[in-house]
């Protein structure tokens, strides 16, 4: 039995089994059937079961190492491929293909103030500064400005210019003029909120009596004047300008109205909407707007306008005409206008008196800048109002091109709409920018 039992185990590990044959020489040999389950049984005691056909000691090492018997595995084994999933136990984090995505996951907004203590802080609603320091910022201004006849609504008159008796100061001023009306006022709490800034003195014309004051911040570089709504725009302008020779303090300017909606920049945008207007002037060019109107002849239209000491001095006392009387010569925007129509005969005859100075405006539209004769073949009759919803040349002028939009004619209101939404929500301030 030593013997067999040798040669069993032997054959085993080294071989497949095969049934001993009877052999010539002795005539002698093994039957096949005991052989044979005789070597099965050994292999039982030694190994264990195992699929048919794999490596014995392939099978030990995957046995000890599913069990945990020893503590590491034998890793120079090299074992033929086996099913291994009745031992890999079950991952704990689901495999990524059966995930249920997410559609449209929601990204929370950034926090916008409530109420904002300045316009700094890039919030719609504004409050009076009340730090110790701003404060006394603000008595300091009102005691200085104590001297100045509040603006009355009185009509004014061409005046003579009188000679600045302090040196004109490099600070741009800008002139806001208001007028109650629902969108009116929103675009007046728009523009505080993203268009004030520090380096230019802001004066808020309040044509007639409204709340909308109290909306105003009260800081150093930010005056309120009260009238009666009356000469429109343009005459409220000139009021403002010619009292005391207000206008001689300034050597740059900013007219702009309630009616248009802005500042509105591209997120790449980095320079101040005040400077981009202003940056335009030049020793040629001395009227800056927004856009051109062709009728009746080219002109800038007037819900802004930029300007420096030379063009203000020309709207507000233009030369004379020697070929025409007096009762007809121009007198620019320096009267009050009782009517409409007045008030629009100022303004497309503003541009013209800029022109006959030898001087040139420009406006802020692309199509403006398209080709040189613009203004030639303006004049020849070219394209009307553009402010009008599909009137630029079979679209609309976009406030990218002229930093501000005309928001009271509804041109394409979803834009006006989404604009204001995400310049309210990103946080926009012109604080940062000027």
């Amino acid at each position: 039995m030593g013997f067999h039992t040798t040669v069993i185990v032997t054959r085993v590990t080294a071989a497949p089994m095969r049934p001993m044959r009877r052999t010539k020489a002795t005539g002698r040999g093994t039957t096949p059937v005991v052989w044979w389950m005789t070597c099965y049984w050994a292999r039982m005691f030694v190994y264990g079961p195992q699929p048919p056909g794999e490596n014995a000691t392939a099978h030990l090492a995957l046995t000890v190492a599913a069990t945990g018997s020893f503590e590491k595995e034998n890793k120079s084994v090299n074992a033929t491929p086996v099913d291994t999933t009745r031992l890999q136990p079950a991952s704990p984090i689901p495999a990524v293909g059966k995930e249920a995505p997410v559609v449209n996951p929601s990204v929370p907004k950034p926090a916008l103030p409530s109420a904002a203590s300045n316009i700094q802080g890039g919030g719609a609603h504004i409050a009076a500064p009340d730090s110790e320091k701003e404060a006394a910022v603000e008595k300091s201004a009102k005691a200085k400005e104590a001297a100045a006849t509040s603006t009355k609504a009185t009509t004014p008159k061409p005046t003579a210019a009188k000679g600045p008796s302090t040196p004109p100061t490099d600070r741009p001023l800008v002139l806001y003029a208001y007028s109650e009306t629902p969108n009116a006022r929103t675009n007046l709490i728009f523009f505080l909120a993203h268009g004030l800034h520090q380096n230019a003195d802001f004066v808020f014309v309040m044509n007639g009596k409204s709340s909308a004051t109290d909306l105003i911040p009260n800081k150093s570089n930010i005056r309120i004047v009260q009238r009666e709504n009356d000469c429109y725009d343009l005459g409220a302008y000139a009021e403002v300008l010619t009292t005391d020779d207000f206008y001689k303090a300034y050597q740059r300017f900013i007219l702009m109205n309630a009616s248009i909606r802005g500042p509105f920049l591209p997120a790449w945008a980095s320079g101040c909407w005040s400077d981009m207007y202003l940056g335009k002037i030049t020793d040629k060019v001395k009227l800056v707007g927004m856009t051109g109107n062709c009728q009746p002849i080219f002109h800038v239209q007037s819900m802004i306008w930029a300007t420096d000491r030379t063009g203000i001095e020309l709207l507000l006392h233009p030369p004379e005409d020697p070929k025409l009387p007096a009762d007809k010569q121009e007198v620019g925007i320096n009267s009050c206008f009782h009517t409409w129509e007045t008030a629009v005969h100022a303004e497309v005859y503003a541009t013209q008196i800029i022109l006959a100075a030898g001087y040139e405006a420009s406006v802020m539209m692309s199509a403006f800048h398209s080709k040189k004769t613009f203004v030639q073949d303006c004049d020849k009759g070219g394209n009307g109002d553009a402010l009008w919803n599909g009137k630029y040349y079979g679209t609309n002028v976009h406030p990218y091109e002229t930093v501000f939009m005309k928001s009271n004619r509804d041109i394409d209101p979803i834009l006006m709409t989404r604009l204001t939404e995400w310049t309210d929500e990103g946080g926009y301030s012109s604080y940062d920018h000027c």
